[in-house]
């Protein structure tokens, strides 16, 4: 993996090689870092994974990049640090761009963010109702495994996305069937991006041995405040010494600022704005 600095604006197209970018790396509620929201380019493909409220302001102020520029887009989960600007893609894309955006997602998740996240500031228009396929082209990924985790695949383009089933929040530790619906992604088929997970080492274990994975994105709390909802910078430390030399470590708080990753084994924090070339 090579790295590469942030230019005058984001750069959506390559040569052809798989490239990760991260808008912001902050947790919830954190301003400094922006929100961990991230874009893949390959080629002349890019998917931006989550929009959270800060991501259309980051774009422009800090990337110089407008959020109209977005062609294809992905969620994690619903949370509004992961989707709290997709209501503004929507309308930008009806009435600025007039172009639906492509939207990467499931049928159970679709209807969950439509109903229960969208539906409120986007139902109604000057010509009537509007519903999710007046605004985005939805791009369903196919069931490919269901266990020992769910796993939807699709391709975008030349980039490939494998989508597992991860356990966020729920009321029941040892319960994916009960968590609120959340995703990671594996791309292709060499960077695992977790998602806001609990921690889960046998879903990590799973991964690392399925796929040959170079690189961990690991949600990380390092307060260690949040385990029953993220996975702490404590437990990260358990792992194998092999998995923490592949992993960077992203969503994390002010808290960062007290902890050395490099000397605890891990390959460091996630930067935002810098290019990350495979």
């Amino acid at each position: 993996m090579l790295t590469k600095s942030f230019g005058s604006k984001i750069e959506l197209t390559n040569s052809g090689e798989l490239s990760l970018f991260f808008v912001g790396t902050g947790s919830a509620f954190t301003k400094r870092n922006f929100q961990t929201n991230l874009f893949i380019i390959k080629g002349q493909d890019h998917i931006l994974v989550d929009c959270g409220t800060l991501c259309p302001y980051a774009l422009e102020t800090a990337y110089n990049t407008p959020v109209k520029e977005v062609s294809n887009l992905f969620v994690t989960h619903p949370h509004a640090d992961h989707i709290g600007g997709v209501e503004e893609l929507a309308l930008i894309g009806c009435y600025v761009k007039k172009q639906k955006l492509n939207f990467i997602i499931t049928d159970k998740l679709k209807k969950k963010l439509w109903n229960e996240s969208l539906r409120g500031g986007c139902q109604f228009s000057e010509d009537g109702k509007m519903n999710f396929d007046d605004y985005f082209n939805q791009l369903k990924p196919a069931l490919i495994q269901k266990k020992p985790y769910e796993i939807y695949e699709i391709n975008v383009g030349s980039i490939n996305l494998k989508i597992i089933r991860t356990r966020h929040i729920t009321t029941r530790a040892d319960s994916l069937k009960n968590s609120q619906l959340s995703y990671g992604i594996i791309i292709d088929n060499k960077i695992f991006f977790t998602g806001d997970t609990q921690f889960n080492k046998h879903q990590l274990e799973w991964v690392t041995t399925a796929y040959p994975i170079e690189t961990i994105f690991a949600d990380c709390d390092v307060g260690g405040y949040a385990e029953a909802v993220h996975e702490s910078y404590n437990q990260l430390k358990t792992l194998d010494v092999e998995m923490r030399q592949k992993m960077y470590l992203c969503h994390y708080n002010k808290q960062a600022e007290s902890v050395n990753p490099e000397a605890d084994g891990f390959a460091g924090f996630a930067q935002a704005g810098i290019y990350y070339i495979y």
